[in-house]
C-alpha cells in the first residue's frame, strides 16, 4: 500500500466524502519532494526548493510559533503536521481542523508523508479546502462553542506566501465562518433549554398517537397564509374560490383564518415559545390537520390529540430530533430559516403540490399595520387597554421597537425593518424543496425504547452523547450558574422532562 492510500484509508474512516475528493484530484506540482531535517523530520521542499518549515528543527519552531491555546485550532497548511502535533501534545483537551490551499496541493502531500498517526487521532478534523465554496460551511460545523470552547487559527507563514493569491481573502472567509457561528449559538443560548423540554415532551406525544400520509387533492393549487396585513384581503377573494384551494396556514394566522368562517386543511407550527400556544386557543375545526415541528410548544400539538384531530410532527435540523428520527422516522421538514412561512411551503412541496400561492406574506408593516386583524395580540392588546393606552399604542410600540424605514404604497405608508427584510430573503431564498413525504415516514414513535437506547449513549458520555444536546450545552454555558458541569445540568434538564 502506497503512502498516499494509507493516508487516504484514514481519512476514509471518518470523513469519506473528503476522501473521495481527494482520491478524484489530481496530484499536485507545488512540492518537488521532502528532504529530512537535521532532527529527522520530514519536511516538504517547494518546487523552487525552498523548505515549508525549519530544516534545523521544525518542533522548536512550532513551539515558538504556537504561543496561545484554544479549544479548537484552525491550521492552515498541513506542512509536515509537526506543528498540529504539538499543539495536540501541549494542550491535550483541545481540537483541531486543517485545511490546505487546494485538493491538488493536499493530494500531493498526502503522498509524500505518512500522516496516518495524526489523521487518527479523534481530536483532528480536515476541511476542505479554503479555497473551495464548501470551506466555511465545513467550518461552521467543526467549530462547535458549546463542546469547543475559545476558537484561535495559525496559518504556516512559509505556506502562505507561496499561496499568497489563494489564501488573501482567508481571513476574511474565517471572519464570516465565525460570524454565522456566533449567530447560530446566540440562537441556541436563548432557545437550547426551551428546546430540549419541548422535544422530549412531543417525543413522548408521538409515542401515543399513529399518524397517517395526508392523502390530499394535489390538483388543487396550495395556498399559504400568513398573518400579514395583506391576509384580510386575501381571505375575502379566497372565499369566493375556496374549492380551489389547499390551505396551509401558518400558526399565527391560524385565529383570524378560523374567524372568518374559512377552515383550513392544514394548520403549521414550529415556535419553540411559550407564547404560542395562544395560536390554538378557542375552536380548532375537526377538519384541519395539524403538523408540528418537534421542538415547537407542546401546547397545540396537545390541543389537536386532545381535540381528536389528526396531527403529526415533523423533524427539522434540531440535532435531537435528527437522532430521534434516526431511531424510527418522521417526516423531513427544514426549519434552518427559522420561519414558519417556509415551513409551510416545504409542507405543501413535500405533499406533491406543484401549483403553490401565498396571502398575508407582507415581511413588511403594510398600510401601518402590523399583523391582519384577528390574530391573538388583537385580543391580547385589546385586553389591556386602557383610555391612555389603547390598542393601536400597542401596535406602534411593536412596529416601532426597533429602527424602520418607510415607502409610499396604493395600502398608505409601508414600514420594513433590516429584520423583516431579511425574513423575505429567507423565504424567497430557501422556499424551494425537493423533499417527497413517504407513507413510510408517518409512524408511530417507539418512545420507550428510544429513551432506553438514549439513556445508554448519555452514560457513555462519548460524541454521540454530547451531538444531540449542543443547543442545551450552549443554553448551559451563556446561564450555568453553580458547581455542576454542562453535561451534568443538562442531564439534569433531561431527568426532569422524561424518566430517566
Amino acid at each position: 500500500m502506497t503512502v498516499l492510500e494509507m493516508n487516504l484509508a484514514a481519512i476514509r474512516l471518518k470523513q469519506p466524502e473528503l476522501a473521495e475528493n481527494i482520491q478524484r484530484s489530481q496530484v499536485g506540482a507545488a512540492y518537488k519532494g521532502v528532504v529530512p531535517a537535521k532532527t529527522g523530520e520530514p519536511v516538504p521542499l517547494f518546487a523552487s526548493g525552498q523548505a515549508l518549515q525549519s530544516l534545523y528543527n521544525p518542533v522548536r519552531e512550532a513551539e515558538r510559533a504556537l504561543t496561545s491555546a484554544a479549544g479548537f485550532m484552525l491550521f492552515c497548511g498541513l506542512g509536515n503536521g509537526i506543528h498540529i502535533k504539538v499543539f495536540l501534545d501541549t494542550y491535550p483537551q483541545s481540537f483541531c481542523a486543517i485545511t490546505e490551499s487546494d485538493y491538488e496541493s493536499f493530494k500531493q502531500l498526502l503522498s509524500l508523508i505518512d500522516y496516518t498517526e495524526l489523521l487518527a487521532d479523534s481530536r483532528v478534523f480536515l476541511l476542505p479546502p479554503c479555497t473551495s465554496s464548501a470551506f466555511e460551511t465545513a467550518l461552521t460545523a467543526a467549530y462547535l462553542p458549546a463542546v469547543h470552547g475559545t476558537f484561535g487559527y495559525h496559518i504556516l507563514r512559509t505556506w502562505s506566501e507561496f499561496y499568497k493569491a489563494q489564501v488573501k481573502d482567508l481571513p476574511e472567509k474565517i471572519e464570516h465562518a465565525l460570524e454565522k457561528i456566533k449567530a447560530d449559538f446566540s440562537v441556541q443560548a436563548h432557545f437550547g433549554k426551551i428546546w430540549l423540554r419541548n422535544i422530549f415532551f412531543n417525543l413522548r406525544l408521538a409515542g401515543s398517537v399513529k399518524p397517517a400520509y395526508p392523502h390530499t387533492d394535489t390538483a388543487r393549487t396550495a395556498l399559504i397564509l400568513g398573518a400579514g396585513p395583506s391576509l384580510e384581503a386575501g381571505l375575502s377573494l379566497l372565499k369566493k374560490k375556496r374549492q380551489q384551494y389547499t390551505v396551509f396556514c401558518t400558526d399565527t394566522a391560524f385565529p383570524a383564518v378560523c374567524t372568518s368562517g374559512i377552515t383550513p386543511e392544514f394548520f403549521i407550527a414550529l415556535d419553540p415559545q411559550h407564547i404560542s400556544y395562544q395560536h390554538t386557543i378557542g375552536v380548532i375545526p375537526k377538519e384541519t390537520t395539524g403538523i408540528f415541528d418537534l421542538s415547537a410548544q407542546p401546547a397545540g400539538a396537545r390541543r389537536f390529540y386532545k381535540n381528536g384531530n389528526a396531527f403529526f410532527f415533523t423533524a427539522g435540523g434540531h440535532p435531537l430530533v435528527q437522532t430521534a428520527a434516526l431511531f424510527s422516522p418522521f417526516p423531513p421538514l427544514a426549519t434552518g430559516s427559522g420561519t414558519v412561512a417556509v415551513a409551510a411551503y416545504h409542507a405543501a412541496q413535500a405533499l406533491g403540490y406543484r401549483h403553490i400561492e401565498c396571502s398575508g406574506m407582507d415581511f413588511a408593516y403594510t398600510g401601518g399595520k402590523a399583523y391582519s386583524r384577528g390574530t391573538y395580540l388583537s385580543a391580547q392588546y385589546a385586553g389591556s387597554a386602557a383610555r391612555i393606552s389603547p390598542q393601536e399604542h400597542s401596535f406602534v410600540r411593536l412596529m416601532f421597537r426597533t429602527e424602520t424605514y418607510n415607502e409610499r404604497t396604493t395600502q398608505g405608508i409601508t414600514y420594513r425593518t433590516a429584520l423583516l427584510d431579511s425574513y423575505r430573503a429567507a423565504f424567497e431564498a430557501e422556499k424551494h424543496s425537493a423533499t417527497r413525504w413517504q407513507p413510510t415516514d408517518f409512524q408511530q414513535f417507539p418512545h420507550t425504547a428510544f429513551l432506553a437506547s438514549f439513556s445508554k449513549t448519555l452514560q457513555q458520555n462519548g460524541r454521540n452523547a454530547v451531538m444531540p444536546l449542543l443547543p442545551a450545552l450552549a443554553w448551559c454555558k451563556a446561564h450555568r450558574k453553580g458547581n455542576l458541569t454542562d453535561m451534568e445540568l443538562v442531564s439534569e434538564f433531561i431527568s426532569e422532562y422524561t424518566d430517566l
